[in-house]
């Protein structure tokens, strides 16, 4: 598919159109006079047209999208920005790298505070006391409204202890935009890989945001939820969703690996704030792997760890790491004045990380991978199949991408990832579960023995070559 020329379309009408829509907000966010941000009924952001202009709107909003086809894309936007470094490398995987590590946080009470490792934090405060930035862009706690989170721009680093943690919550950064585009600041902007990818086109649009954005910092993503996701959850507590002041969706437990976490709400109760908890292996279905409320635009990301940051930063899911259940964080830099920010910071014992190969790190990401690049080349061809329109992407469409079990698995994870919305509003009139589980019952359970299938495969062909392999020596 050849990369898509402007016909006088724009984003409502190429990305809103086809679901293929994040909710980033950049639309908007450039296009204040023309575009909003507003929550569908299915709890995701769009962004709807207020009054159209003389002006070329319809150009502008697609050139700062992260799912309409522009010239760059995360490959060609990397090169430009890190193809060029002394002892750069390059995988298709993580795209450009200097060195990636692994660590935490030597401070106890931040590490536990946070979802992994806590080197997030530490580097944003580091880059604001050390004057780098004059202030970041980050996803914090929202004290009105109906929204839980919402991206905020904080100038003092002692603040930044409000936006740890990871939020499988839909936000969008229009307003903080704005906000950038009125200051002289130099701003860190930190977010998952749609949204860096946005930014920086954003950036090349914009010659105003271009000077604003001094770094930027990605997150490892899986798929990005709807707010429903949180509802959901809060359910599974015993609690209404009208109830919620906060939510924490990975609150480390003592004794437990790092990835056996609790959910925990924190709600309002006759005036009085009260906590409540649920393992989350504990929850029905809380395998990510099932795409409950998943975002559609997400069956189309072929980026996992933010190829086009100045660093990425995610969890080590590798059994090694994943045994303390403190967290810890795989970072992925490819920014020379931030290498050096980081080793400044081992040397005064800050952090603790230690050099990983890049093998490592895709291997620590290996399912979302195999969702991104074989299940995508599946998918592609679904829609090709349809005659849906999609993005042109770096993998091609390929109807015979995978087995034939992981064929069948893509084509369950779409109907349970759809089904999950229409389910959910079915029950959200009526308190408890039974409307959503009752309907997406069959369909779980189908996955789960598909799944034990496939695993069972694999594991009887690991103990036959390892058989094989003590025979022979």
């Amino acid at each position: 598919m050849k990369y898509n020329t402007y016909t006088g379309e724009n984003v409502l009408e190429r990305v809103v159109s086809n679901n293929l829509c994040v909710g980033c907000g950049t639309c908007a966010g450039v296009l204040p006079e023309v575009l909003r941000m507003h929550t569908d009924k299915y709890g995701a952001y769009l962004p709807v047209l207020i009054k159209e202009t003389d002006e070329d709107w319809g150009r502008l909003s697609l050139r700062v999208c992260p799912f309409a086809d522009n010239e760059d894309n995360e490959d060609t936007i990397a090169a430009r920005l890190f193809g060029q470094q002394e002892g750069v490398k390059h995988r298709s995987e993580t795209g450009y790298y200097l060195q990636c590590f692994t660590g935490h946080v030597t401070d106890e009470d931040a590490r536990l505070a946070s979802t992994s490792g806590g080197i997030i934090s530490w580097l944003a405060g580091e880059m604001l006391s050390s004057g780098k930035v004059d202030a970041v862009a980050c996803v914090g706690q929202c004290d009105d409204g109906e929204n839980l989170f919402e991206y905020q721009l904080i100038a003092d680093s002692t603040e930044l202890y409000k936006c740890r943690k990871s939020r499988y919550y839909p936000v969008e950064a229009s307003r903080i935009i704005r906000e950038i585009r009125k200051t002289d600041s130099k701003i860190l902007f930190i977010g998952l890989p749609c949204f860096v990818k946005a930014m920086r086109l954003a950036m090349k649009a914009d010659p105003v945001i271009g000077d604003r954005i001094a770094y930027t910092i990605g997150l490892f993503c899986g798929h990005l939820k709807s707010k429903h996701y949180s509802a959901y959850l809060a359910r599974c507590c015993g609690v209404s969703e009208r109830e919620i002041k906060t939510v924490n969706f990975r609150k480390k437990v003592l004794g437990k690996p790092a990835n056996k976490y609790a959910f925990e709400v924190l709600i309002r109760n006759d005036g009085k704030e009260e906590h409540r908890q649920i393992m989350m292996g504990d929850i029905w279905a809380s395998s990510w792997s099932n795409n409950l409320f998943m975002l559609d635009a997400c069956e189309y990301c072929d980026d996992v760890m933010a190829e086009t940051a100045d660093v990425s930063i995610g969890d080590a899911w590798l059994s090694e790491y994943t045994k303390d259940f403190r967290g810890t964080s795989i970072v992925v830099c490819r920014n020379a004045d931030l290498l050096i920010m980081l080793q400044a910071g081992i040397d005064r014992t800050e952090i603790v990380l230690e050099e990983i190969s890049v093998d490592k790190v895709i291997q620590s990401q290996a399912s979302g991978m195999r969702q991104r690049r074989e299940g995508l080349k599946y998918r592609l061809y679904l829609s090709a199949k349809k005659g849906i329109w999609r993005p042109h992407k770096r993998v091609a469409a390929d109807r015979r991408a995978g087995n034939f079990s992981y064929r069948i698995l893509q084509l369950l994870r779409i109907k349970t990832k759809t089904l999950s919305r229409e389910a959910f509003l079915k029950q959200q009139p009526v308190d408890g579960l039974d409307i959503f589980i009752h309907l997406l019952r069959p369909w779980i359970l189908l996955l789960r023995v598909l799944n034990l299938v496939r695993h069972l495969a694999g594991s009887l062909k690991r103990k036959t070559f390892n058989l094989l392999k003590v025979s022979i020596t």
